[in-house]
């Protein structure tokens, strides 16, 4: 049974799109120093301090936005920052479309529902693009070895989350049809305490609560991970009337994450130990998490390609409405990257 819309990109096509973002991003890299909107340069004297409200979930994903936060470049850039942690970047999104916060960090997939739901939000950027946050743990009493051994078993994830369209798109590559496995719908606390009791075969989990398992559960538990299907892709959001009235403070704020960005790279073990400190993991685990290379600040050609196929995928499957799929190209508003740093926007426009 097909379960996406088209069928999932081969080795070659997946080595030659991985290598052409890599191409892009080693021209960024290089005329970095082209077309950067540097406030910071400035004395932070000379700006009028700014309060932004962004909602954040409390996930390693979220890292640059945490380092930016703990080394004072919010600051440096002239605006006061106000976090509103959630645990899931799907509360995280609901609280700009509820008018409690200005901009919120978000998973593909939330957005994408919401969009198709009506919703008046748009992307500022992505921040980051991890191939190994997500994962579908499983019990070996289960008898379950490998990803195939998933049919007639029970799967706890949450739902109106990016968990469905990765699991979804784990069981079509190893020729599990999705409706031989029951899923079942529960909130993330309760997803781990009834895969430890055994209440469900398996889970999708990500980081921090897989780290914590793996610790926990050793080999009595096999991890699957779709390092090759999916990249799990955190987005910088807001209203579009927002953007539009609060361009100045949007490009502050981009300016601090890429400068986050650029500080993750330099100095990777002091970012790693600020991130661990917010997301409650300690620095033992974080050193076989954290990896600098998850963490960007761009808009490019996969992540609009990405969440075209995520929505047919969500119209095949019901999750909603059919009709037209939307112009994600229109949904950013790259002008304001663009205008920090030029190289940062990796798509034709």
């Amino acid at each position: 049974m097909n379960l996406l819309p088209h069928p999932l990109p081969t080795p070659r096509r997946r080595l030659a799109l991985r290598w052409a973002t890599g191409a892009v991003a080693a021209l960024a890299l290089t005329g970095a120093g082209i077309g950067v909107w540097r406030a910071r340069t400035t004395s932070s004297a000379l700006l009028a301090p700014a309060r932004v409200t962004i909602a954040m979930p409390t996930q390693l994903n979220s890292a640059t936005l945490i380092v930016a936060s703990s080394r004072g470049l919010f600051r440096e850039q002239g605006i006061d920052l106000v976090t509103k942690p959630f645990l899931l970047g799907k509360d995280a999104l609901k609280s700009v479309i509820d008018g409690e916060a200005d901009m919120a960090l978000v998973a593909d997939v939330p957005f994408m529902f919401a969009r198709t739901a009506g919703k008046d939000v748009a992307i500022l950027a992505s921040v980051s693009r991890a191939r190994r946050a997500l994962a579908v743990v499983a019990r070996k009493d289960r008898g379950i070895g490998q990803m195939r051994d998933l049919a007639g078993k029970s799967i706890g994830l949450t739902m109106g989350t990016n968990f469905t369209y990765f699991l979804d798109a784990m069981l079509q590559v190893n020729h599990v049809a999705v409706d031989r496995v029951q899923l079942q719908d529960l909130k993330t606390d309760a997803v781990i305490d009834a895969f430890k009791a055994g209440r469900i075969d398996a889970a999708v989990v990500f980081q921090p609560y897989l780290a914590q398992l793996q610790a926990e559960m050793g080999p009595s538990m096999s991890v699957f991970y779709g390092e090759d299907i999916y990249a799990f892709r955190f987005l910088l959001v807001a209203k579009p009337a927002y953007i539009a009235s609060h361009s100045a403070e949007i490009r502050r704020v981009l300016g601090a994450l890429i400068a986050a960005k650029d500080f993750i790279q330099r100095d990777p073990v002091a970012a790693r130990k600020d991130v661990g400190e917010v997301v409650k993991i300690d620095d033992t685990t974080m050193q076989a998490l954290f990896d600098p290379d998850d963490y960007v600040v761009t808009l490019d050609q996969a992540m609009l390609i990405a969440m075209d196929d995520q929505t047919r995928w969500a119209m095949k499957r019901g999750l909603v409405p059919p009709g037209p799929v939307p112009n994600y190209l229109n949904l950013t508003r790259f002008e304001e990257l663009q205008a920090v740093q030029r190289t940062a926007v990796q798509f034709t426009h």
